[in-house]
Protein backbone atom coordinates (compact mmCIF):
# COMPACT_ATOMS: atom_id res chain seq x y z
CA UNK A 1 0.00 0.00 0.00
CA UNK A 2 1.21 3.20 -0.76
CA UNK A 3 1.10 6.14 1.44
CA UNK A 4 0.87 9.30 0.69
CA UNK A 5 2.61 12.65 2.00
CA UNK A 6 0.08 14.61 3.87
CA UNK A 7 1.49 18.13 3.36
CA UNK A 8 0.75 17.34 -0.94
CA UNK A 9 -3.04 17.25 -0.42
CA UNK A 10 -3.47 21.26 0.52
CA UNK A 11 -1.90 21.87 -2.75
CA UNK A 12 -3.66 19.15 -4.94
CA UNK A 13 -6.67 20.69 -3.80
CA UNK A 14 -6.13 24.18 -4.27
CA UNK A 15 -4.74 23.14 -7.79
CA UNK A 16 -7.86 21.58 -8.73
CA UNK A 17 -10.03 24.13 -7.71
CA UNK A 18 -7.56 26.69 -9.89
CA UNK A 19 -8.43 23.89 -12.81
CA UNK A 20 -12.36 24.20 -12.19
CA UNK A 21 -12.42 28.22 -12.53
CA UNK A 22 -10.68 28.47 -14.94
CA UNK A 23 -12.57 25.53 -16.92
CA UNK A 24 -15.77 27.24 -15.75
CA UNK A 25 -14.46 31.01 -16.90
CA UNK A 26 -13.37 29.53 -20.18
CA UNK A 27 -16.84 27.79 -20.84
CA UNK A 28 -18.57 31.41 -20.65
CA UNK A 29 -16.31 33.51 -22.28
CA UNK A 30 -17.02 33.71 -26.00
CA UNK A 31 -19.94 31.29 -25.86
CA UNK A 32 -22.50 33.90 -27.40
CA UNK A 33 -25.14 32.98 -24.55
CA UNK A 34 -24.94 36.22 -22.29
CA UNK A 35 -27.65 36.21 -19.57
CA UNK A 36 -28.96 39.52 -20.33
CA UNK A 37 -29.08 40.43 -24.23
CA UNK A 38 -29.61 44.03 -25.13
CA UNK A 39 -32.50 45.27 -26.61
CA UNK A 40 -32.90 47.90 -29.24
CA UNK A 41 -33.15 51.42 -28.86
CA UNK A 42 -36.15 52.19 -31.27
CA UNK A 43 -37.02 55.83 -31.57
CA UNK A 44 -40.63 56.76 -29.87
CA UNK A 45 -43.61 57.40 -33.08
CA UNK A 46 -46.10 60.43 -31.40
CA UNK A 47 -49.34 59.24 -31.59
CA UNK A 48 -51.99 60.72 -34.35
CA UNK A 49 -55.10 63.01 -33.37
CA UNK A 50 -57.95 61.29 -30.97
CA UNK A 51 -55.43 57.65 -30.93
CA UNK A 52 -55.29 56.21 -27.86
CA UNK A 53 -51.81 54.01 -26.74
CA UNK A 54 -52.97 50.95 -25.15
CA UNK A 55 -50.44 49.34 -22.48
CA UNK A 56 -49.74 46.12 -22.29
CA UNK A 57 -52.17 44.70 -25.06
CA UNK A 58 -50.59 41.86 -26.21
CA UNK A 59 -51.39 38.24 -28.07
CA UNK A 60 -49.72 35.44 -29.95
CA UNK A 61 -51.25 33.30 -33.03
CA UNK A 62 -48.78 30.40 -34.10
CA UNK A 63 -45.33 32.51 -34.05
CA UNK A 64 -46.72 35.69 -35.08
CA UNK A 65 -46.74 38.48 -31.76
CA UNK A 66 -49.39 40.90 -31.69
CA UNK A 67 -49.44 44.28 -29.73
CA UNK A 68 -51.88 46.66 -30.18
CA UNK A 69 -50.09 50.32 -29.95
CA UNK A 70 -53.02 52.51 -31.72
CA UNK A 71 -56.81 52.66 -31.23
CA UNK A 72 -59.30 55.18 -32.70
CA UNK A 73 -62.76 54.96 -32.39
CA UNK A 74 -65.97 56.64 -33.63
CA UNK A 75 -64.36 58.55 -37.05
CA UNK A 76 -67.25 59.42 -39.67
CA UNK A 77 -64.89 59.30 -42.66
CA UNK A 78 -61.46 58.62 -44.10
CA UNK A 79 -59.12 60.69 -46.25
CA UNK A 80 -56.27 58.86 -48.54
CA UNK A 81 -53.87 60.29 -51.00
CA UNK A 82 -56.21 59.25 -54.05
CA UNK A 83 -59.85 59.19 -52.15
CA UNK A 84 -62.07 60.15 -49.14
CA UNK A 85 -64.92 58.31 -47.73
CA UNK A 86 -67.65 58.54 -45.25
CA UNK A 87 -68.40 55.69 -42.94
CA UNK A 88 -71.65 53.36 -42.92
CA UNK A 89 -71.81 53.44 -39.55
CA UNK A 90 -68.03 54.32 -38.22
CA UNK A 91 -64.44 53.57 -38.21
CA UNK A 92 -62.37 52.30 -36.06
CA UNK A 93 -58.38 52.05 -37.10
CA UNK A 94 -56.55 49.16 -34.39
CA UNK A 95 -52.47 50.02 -34.97
CA UNK A 96 -50.60 46.58 -34.69
CA UNK A 97 -47.04 45.72 -34.30
CA UNK A 98 -46.52 42.29 -35.94
CA UNK A 99 -43.70 40.21 -34.70
CA UNK A 100 -42.71 36.81 -36.66
CA UNK A 101 -40.93 35.11 -33.52
CA UNK A 102 -40.51 31.53 -35.96
CA UNK A 103 -37.99 30.56 -38.86
CA UNK A 104 -40.23 30.54 -41.28
CA UNK A 105 -41.86 33.57 -43.30
CA UNK A 106 -45.14 34.19 -41.85
CA UNK A 107 -48.12 35.52 -44.06
CA UNK A 108 -50.30 38.29 -42.30
CA UNK A 109 -53.62 38.56 -44.36
CA UNK A 110 -55.91 41.24 -43.17
CA UNK A 111 -59.13 39.81 -44.58
CA UNK A 112 -59.26 37.20 -41.50
CA UNK A 113 -58.50 39.71 -39.14
CA UNK A 114 -61.79 40.31 -37.14
CA UNK A 115 -63.11 43.01 -34.40
CA UNK A 116 -65.13 41.92 -31.57
CA UNK A 117 -68.11 44.45 -30.22
CA UNK A 118 -69.28 44.17 -27.00
CA UNK A 119 -72.64 42.46 -28.58
CA UNK A 120 -70.34 39.78 -29.72
CA UNK A 121 -70.67 40.61 -33.19
CA UNK A 122 -67.66 40.29 -35.61
CA UNK A 123 -66.71 42.61 -38.28
CA UNK A 124 -63.71 41.79 -41.30
CA UNK A 125 -61.77 44.81 -42.38
CA UNK A 126 -63.59 47.21 -44.43
CA UNK A 127 -62.07 46.84 -47.79
CA UNK A 128 -62.39 51.22 -49.22
CA UNK A 129 -60.98 52.02 -45.83
CA UNK A 130 -57.89 49.55 -46.14
CA UNK A 131 -57.15 50.77 -49.98
CA UNK A 132 -57.81 54.61 -49.40
CA UNK A 133 -55.30 54.23 -46.50
CA UNK A 134 -52.72 52.27 -48.99
CA UNK A 135 -52.47 49.59 -45.79
CA UNK A 136 -51.33 45.60 -46.87
CA UNK A 137 -53.74 43.01 -48.06
CA UNK A 138 -51.13 40.76 -47.43
CA UNK A 139 -47.73 40.79 -46.08
CA UNK A 140 -45.05 38.35 -46.20
CA UNK A 141 -43.07 39.23 -42.52
CA UNK A 142 -40.16 37.47 -42.18
CA UNK A 143 -38.26 34.97 -39.64
CA UNK A 144 -37.74 38.12 -37.04
CA UNK A 145 -39.03 41.08 -38.37
CA UNK A 146 -41.45 43.73 -37.31
CA UNK A 147 -43.95 45.56 -38.67
CA UNK A 148 -46.66 47.84 -37.71
CA UNK A 149 -49.68 48.85 -40.19
CA UNK A 150 -53.24 49.92 -38.95
CA UNK A 151 -56.46 47.83 -39.44
CA UNK A 152 -59.39 49.70 -40.38
CA UNK A 153 -62.79 48.49 -39.19
CA UNK A 154 -66.61 49.92 -40.18
CA UNK A 155 -69.39 49.23 -37.61
CA UNK A 156 -72.64 50.34 -36.89
CA UNK A 157 -72.79 53.50 -34.91
CA UNK A 158 -72.72 53.31 -30.83
CA UNK A 159 -71.24 49.75 -31.49
CA UNK A 160 -68.71 49.83 -28.72
CA UNK A 161 -65.34 47.64 -29.19
CA UNK A 162 -64.80 44.42 -27.38
CA UNK A 163 -61.45 43.18 -28.29
CA UNK A 164 -59.32 42.75 -31.68
CA UNK A 165 -58.88 38.55 -32.92
CA UNK A 166 -55.41 38.30 -34.99
CA UNK A 167 -54.56 35.21 -37.07
CA UNK A 168 -50.99 34.16 -37.50
CA UNK A 169 -50.39 32.23 -40.72
CA UNK A 170 -50.25 28.54 -39.89
CA UNK A 171 -46.63 27.04 -39.06
CA UNK A 172 -45.28 24.74 -41.61
CA UNK A 173 -46.71 21.19 -41.74
CA UNK A 174 -50.08 22.45 -39.88
CA UNK A 175 -52.92 21.11 -41.04
CA UNK A 176 -55.27 23.69 -39.67
CA UNK A 177 -55.16 27.60 -39.13
CA UNK A 178 -53.74 28.94 -35.61
CA UNK A 179 -55.99 30.14 -32.66
CA UNK A 180 -56.35 33.85 -33.08
CA UNK A 181 -54.91 36.27 -30.54
CA UNK A 182 -57.60 38.02 -28.87
CA UNK A 183 -56.77 41.29 -27.73
CA UNK A 184 -58.83 43.24 -25.59
CA UNK A 185 -59.70 47.14 -26.50
CA UNK A 186 -60.15 49.94 -24.78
Amino acid sequence: MRHRDPRTRPAAAALSGALAAILALAGCSGSGHATSLPTYKIPAEKAREGESVPRGKTGRSADMSFTVIGFSGAMTDVMGTHAAMDAKGAFTRVRVLAVNTGRDIQVFDTWKQRLVTTDGRTYSPDVNATMIKRQPERLSVGSSMRVEFDLWFDIPRGARTKAVRLYGSPPVGAATDPAPAEIALP
